[in-house]
């Protein structure tokens, strides 16, 4: 009888035990379905993102729309060997708005043709503003590209004078 009670218990202890077991991998397996979501999701997003490039109409008469969607490129402090560049997204005082639908997506730096960088900004949690730090030998032009999420790409470019 209680070698029979033994076995009775061996064989509960081995059931509470592959239930565990499977309970732990369906955790595990639900786990892995969220964060499969939660990709979907920003791929779907970015899917939808404008990424149709545009410039002025008319370079004379910019538009409002146009003007907050320029990047102005300002160059700021140097020590000859680094200077600093700053990009701010808009135009003559009309600013981009930053919000949850309708925001600045990316900034990319490219100097003499070469992308120096890139600044990712989720949605309406940032100004479309940038600074890098770039080598200063060598530095001839300058070209801004910036990404909003409804209107597309813009861009601008700085040509210096090193003489």
């Amino acid at each position: 009888m209680e070698r029979r009670n033994l076995l009775k218990m061996i064989g509960l202890l081995g059931i509470a035990g592959t239930v565990g077991i499977f309970s732990s991998c369906a955790e595990n397996v639900e786990e892995k379905i969220e964060n499969k979501v939660d990709e979907k999701i920003k791929e779907d997003k970015k899917a939808g993102f404008n990424r149709q490039k545009f410039s002025y109409k008319d370079p004379e008469n910019p538009t409002k729309a146009e003007l907050k969607h320029t990047p102005e490129i300002s160059i700021k402090e140097t020590d000859g060997e680094f200077t600093r560049v700053e990009i701010m997204v808009g135009s003559q005082g009309v600013i981009h708005p930053t919000t949850a639908e309708h925001w600045i997506d990316y900034i990319k730096l490219f100097v003499n043709e070469n992308l120096v960088g890139t600044v990712e900004f989720e949605a309406g949690m940032a100004r479309g503003f940038a600074s890098f730090i770039v080598k200063s030998n060598d530095l001839k032009t300058l070209k801004a590209e910036i990404g909003c999420n409804l209107h597309g790409i813009w861009e601008s470019s700085l040509t210096l004078n090193n003489t």
